[in-house]
């Protein structure tokens, strides 16, 4: 079957011209198309839809080499075959050079078809290559899932305004970083499918809702981006900032389910004055941690406070790393001491860190970036091995105070942590100590957080006749049925209650409750921030089994703490 073939013939002579036909139908084209001999017949006939262009060389006032020239003005990609009775080797090599496809002699002209089609497979061919390079650089500058500019397309649009900033002062731009709270709730609920088709649905929201010169741009995981430009005036970001969490505070549609999100929105302007796009998106994302900070859906707008925040959050992350890699942690023990009998009758363990220039550092400093960085669990791995190890070499030693218990707390990353029972059994099993020497510390709020999760793992620790202790109870929002329901062995009531007994009527009949309610549930008691005789007294009084607190001794290093035990201290109230 002929191959259809649109082609416009250029030739002043019509027997040439119908040579030139013959030819492409013995070659298996059936040839559609005009002939012109003159410029503006030529020009009439440009058309994109073309499939080749045959010239003569040379006619009266217009030539090939012209009609090569308009063919490339009007921007059309149509192969140009030159077919003339005389050319020179230089012409025709100049006119390959000014992108002529092809040259021939009219006296050659069984050429002609295999000369056309050649032409027409070296158009496809780079028609092909040129899709997949426009593939590859919308790959390389969008974000697979979502379409949306990616963080490279951002980059590189944020260093067009910034430079045009330091241009015209007049000129003014506004950055939104957000990140949407409840996602992870989300994905992990619906899974990954459905998190997706949500980030989609987000960003085609986000996208609707900002003008056409705009930029909405998607980091990575559930960040997005919103480039405001050429803003007449960067006051109205506040009302921009309210749009966006009102359009997406509309409950999105997820497997017949409504779900809805809020984000947490952080906005930096032209107004700062910036050098370098990087500059622009980290102090837009240090305003949205802020807002993350300040209890999600809102919007805060950067300030230098910020920058200065967050250049020492980088300097505790790096230092954080610096410090696991050159065992930099270290276990302080505070003694956990039988109110009846006044003596120890185990430890807390408790994480500081030896920083080589600040000295000695809480974890309350700390603690809460390691969980961000994911770093709590390696340190937890270690501090949960080396508190049963030195628990182990104390029971060797003093086999007289037996049973000599530690205690080391889980944080709300470690307690979620899909390996935390291979963790705890290996290092039980690594330095031999009995799983009921060891106690695991749990804050109430955690265990609430995910009640289901807390129930799983807690009865698994029971399994393994693992005892675990709520801490800071009191403080947070745990029922009577959690505490009846679920196998929590020790309640630890929190130091600000226990700072007031003596003082406060109030708290006094909080910590009186306390303990009364867990002797009727069959839980122990441990009184946290004892602090002077008078509460020791008070709190045995109260039939509270232990204590912990100044009152007794503060964290000690572990030396200090194995020479407390080879004292055999002994407390008593007044």
């Amino acid at each position: 079957m002929p191959i259809p073939l649109q082609v416009l013939i250029l030739e002043d002579c019509s027997l040439d011209a119908e040579l030139m036909l013959d030819h492409l139908r013995q070659a298996g084209f059936d040839p559609q198309g005009q002939v012109v001999d003159s410029e503006p017949a030529y020009l009439a006939q440009l058309d994109p839809r073309l499939d080749v262009v045959l010239a003569d060389f040379s006619m009266p006032q217009f030539d090939a080499r012209r009609a090569l020239r308009l063919l490339k003005e009007r921007g059309l990609d149509v192969p140009f075959i030159i077919v003339s009775g005389h050319i020179g080797e230089d012409v025709a090599v100049q006119c390959m050079r000014d992108g002529a496809s092809d040259y021939l002699l009219k006296d050659r002209l069984a050429r002609l078809g295999p000369a056309v089609a050649q032409a027409l497979e070296r158009k496809r061919l780079q028609e092909e290559n040129r899709h997949v390079e426009e593939r590859l650089l919308h790959e390389a500058f969008h974000d697979a899932l979502t379409g949306l500019p990616n963080r490279a397309l951002l980059l590189e649009r944020l260093g067009h305004v910034v430079l045009r900033r330091k241009r015209d002062s007049a000129y003014a731009f506004s950055l939104f970083c957000l990140d949407l709270d409840g996602f992870d709730v989300v994905k992990d609920s619906l899974g990954h499918a459905a998190a997706d088709r949500l980030l989609i649905e987000v960003g085609q929201r986000l996208a609707g809702h900002v003008r056409e010169g705009d930029t909405v741009a998607r980091l990575g995981g559930k960040e997005f981006v919103v480039l405001l430009d050429n803003l007449k005036t960067v006051n109205n970001t506040a009302h921009v900032a309210n749009r966006i969490q009102r359009e997406l505070a509309q409950p999105f549609t997820l497997d017949g389910r409504n779900v809805f999100l809020t984000a947490s929105i952080g906005i930096t302007s032209s107004m700062t004055g910036y050098d370098r796009a990087d500059d622009v998106l980290r102090d837009a994302g240090a305003a949205m941690c802020r807002a993350k900070g300040l209890g999600k859906a809102c919007f805060v707008m950067f300030d230098t406070a910020m920058h200065s925040h967050a250049m020492a959050r980088l300097q505790l992350e790096a230092a954080l790393h610096h410090a696991l890699e050159h065992q930099e942690f270290h276990l302080y023990y505070q003694p956990i001491v039988s109110l009846e009998t006044g003596r120890i009758s185990g430890f807390e363990a408790l994480l500081r860190w030896e920083h080589p220039e600040r000295g000695l550092v809480a974890p309350d400093e700390f603690i809460h970036v390691a969980e961000e960085l994911g770093l709590i669990i390696p340190i937890g791995q270690w501090a949960l091995r080396e508190a049963c190890r030195q628990l182990r070499t104390w029971q060797s030693e003093f086999r007289d105070l037996r049973p000599l218990t530690v205690s080391v707390n889980l944080s709300g990353r470690q307690f979620s942590h899909s390996e935390v029972l291979t963790i705890i059994d290996h290092a039980l099993e690594e330095t031999g100590l009995e799983p009921s020497s060891l106690k695991l510390e749990i804050t109430e709020s955690v265990m609430m957080d995910n009640p289901e999760l807390a129930t799983a793992l807690l009865f698994d620790l029971k399994a393994r006749q693992l005892e675990t202790c709520m801490d800071d109870f009191g403080t947070g929002y745990s029922s009577l049925s959690f505490l009846q329901r679920y196998p929590v062995d020790i309640l630890k009531i929190d130091q600000s209650f226990i700072s007031s007994m003596g003082v406060s009527k109030e708290s006094s009949e909080i910590v009186r409750t306390i303990v009364t309610m867990a002797h009727n549930l069959g839980k122990t008691v441990i009184a946290e921030g004892v602090e002077t005789a008078e509460h020791f007294t008070m709190l045995r009084t109260l039939q509270c089994a232990y204590g912990q607190g100044y009152f007794f001794s503060k964290p000690l290093d572990g030396k200090a703490a194995g020479m407390l035990l080879a004292a055999r201290r002994q407390w008593c109230g007044r």
